[in-house]
């Protein structure tokens, strides 16, 4: 990628991230899908970052309530970066909080998750989903 075309996914990233916590603090909804459209301009120049695809999918699931949207981009995430353990641990919420949720890929997500990650807190909301299955 050359300096512009990093300068312009630069400059999305950040408009969307922007834009999201715009929507989060001002409860802006339209805010959300100006994220959506900044993180998908910079794929259109960058189509094979999974940051973005994780920004994008994680505003999906939590913020827009889109879990199919927000599965597909988080699929992505991990095909491009599958060492990336937030993505697994947001496509397991996206999975777990689904109409219907599908609860056995969410566990396989969550179990990804904990084999990635040393974040101690989000491990241990991890361990917690995956108790409440096996009970």
């Amino acid at each position: 990628m050359g300096w512009w075309s990093w300068l312009a996914v630069t400059m999305w990233v950040y408009f969307g991230l922007l834009f999201r916590a715009f929507g989060n603090r001002f409860a802006w909804l339209d805010a959300y899908q100006r994220a959506v459209d900044c993180f998908s301009r910079g794929l259109d120049r960058a189509p094979e970052d999974a940051r973005l695809y994780f920004w994008r999918g994680t505003l999906f699931w939590r913020e827009l309530g889109d879990s199919q949207r927000a599965e597909a981009d988080l699929t992505r995430a991990i095909e491009l970066a599958p060492k990336m353990a937030k993505a697994y641990l947001n496509r397991a919420f996206a999975r777990w909080y689904a109409l219907p949720p599908n609860r056995r890929t969410a566990a396989e997500d969550f179990r990804a998750y904990l084999s990635h990650s040393d974040d101690p807190y989000w491990c241990s909301v991890a361990l917690q989903h995956l108790q409440q299955l096996e009970e």
